[in-house]
């Protein structure tokens, strides 16, 4: 939080000259743990190391591609008149297709350049220095970072030893500070799936201190064990946004097409200040927009066939994990993500990672997405890779681990 008005005044200079450039304080609270390993990796690569990235959530370099009809979607728009700037707060079309789907109003839907840009307009429309989003931990680094630029403090709930979200925690760390309680289901880092009861608990918890709750559901259909509650779906009267993406349920990350849809009441002020943050970025690539609302209306078989692979390899990462002495999981059950607990001689998870990278293991060390002090050790990996490279990596990691 800052306290000192002169804070930037009294840690820069005052005089030009000597040709001196600092960076802004803004952008040393910046950090992405996901892709900040990747060049340490490329330095290896270069050296000849055959490199396996099990780091970034992308199903395209491990062979999935969007299914065709979106692909013939934005193709199709390319050769329509879809050149100029699209409405600020999304195509009409798309809005009026994502609130059928979600069942609100089309001025309850506002759509976004990737979730990544929702996250960064709710945090800019709700959060002043000091405040804070009540964050899951683990949690997805974004949120982490955003939470750091916006001068906001960084609080959390924990999750039990299942990844279930632990309702006494939640409520134990709410305070006066508060603005909203973020749930992310499935879970990114762990693949973590909450049961009906635990999303009736933060939906009655929310209700209780009067929070309104950010419900991440990029991975809503991403589900190869069991059922998902989505939270939205069973909110009652309690204001709830949801976000969502053309990026990881139809396996198109690279449009960059997400939306924001508020549900409930008391959102005026912030739905004001969305559309405002939506004018000032001038608008989403409008072919991507076309080929979103075709993603929506389906068909939506891809759905099921990726989630069948994702098991595959899910049940193959699980017993190579059971194998190795010194590692350990509670089994992720949608998304597409492992977060693997480690015991051995490192002293940080992120010096295990990196010492993994001369195997040519890309990893990505979990305190990344725990921001808090903890003796315990974990990296994430991602399950998109073919079985046979799971099965190279935990070869590669099994021979690390009994080297050291």
């Amino acid at each position: 939080m800052i306290t000192n008005k002169n804070i930037v005044r009294d840690r820069f200079p005052t005089y030009f000259g000597d040709n001196m450039i600092e960076t802004s304080m803004r952008s040393e609270l910046v950090s992405y743990p996901i892709r900040d390993i990747v060049q340490a990796a490329k330095k290896y690569e270069k050296q000849g190391t055959d490199m396996i990235y099990l780091n970034i959530g992308d199903p395209a370099p491990y062979g999935f591609r969007p299914p065709q009809h979106i692909l013939d979607a934005a193709a199709d728009a390319l050769k329509q008149n879809y050149s100029g700037y699209a409405p600020s707060e999304g195509d009409h079309e798309l809005k009026e297709t994502i609130a059928e789907f979600e069942k609100v109003a089309p001025e309850d839907v506002f759509v976004t350049a990737g979730l990544s840009e929702g996250i960064d307009f709710l945090f800019q429309a709700l959060l002043d220095p000091g405040r804070n989003f009540l964050l899951p931990v683990p949690t997805y680094p974004l949120y982490l970072t955003k939470e750091r630029i916006s001068y906001g403090t960084v609080e959390f709930y924990d999750c039990d030893d299942t990844n279930e979200p632990d309702l006494d925690s939640l409520r134990k760390n709410i305070n006066e500070f508060t603005k909203a309680l973020v749930v992310i289901n499935p879970n990114n880092p762990t693949g973590a799936v909450y049961s009906r009861k635990t999303i009736e608990g933060i939906i009655n918890i929310a209700g209780e201190y009067k929070l309104p709750i950010i419900a991440d559901d990029v991975y809503d259909q991403m589900v190869f064990d069991g059922e998902i509650t989505p939270l939205r779906r069973i909110s009652k009267d309690i204001p709830v946004v949801s976000g969502n993406s053309l990026s990881k349920n139809y396996i198109y990350p690279g449009a960059r097409a997400a939306y924001l849809a508020f549900f409930g009441e008391g959102w005026d002020k912030i739905k004001d200040a969305t559309q405002r943050l939506c004018n000032q970025r001038l608008s989403v690539n409008w072919e991507m927009q076309r080929a979103y609302i075709a993603a929506i209306k389906g068909p939506h078989d891809h759905i099921k066939k990726f989630n069948e692979e994702l098991k595959i390899r899910r049940d193959l990462m699980v017993k190579r994990v059971n194998e190795i002495e010194g590692l350990s999981i509670s089994p992720p059950r949608g998304a597409f993500y492992a977060f693997i607990g480690v015991e051995g001689p490192w002293k940080t998870d992120k010096e295990f990672v990196y010492e993994l990278l001369k195997t040519g293991v890309v990893v990505v060390p979990g305190s990344g997405f725990i921001p808090k002090a903890t003796d315990k050790k974990y990296f994430r990996m991602v399950l998109l890779p073919k079985p046979e490279q799971i099965d190279e990596a935990f070869n590669r990691i099994d021979k690390f681990m009994k080297s050291c």
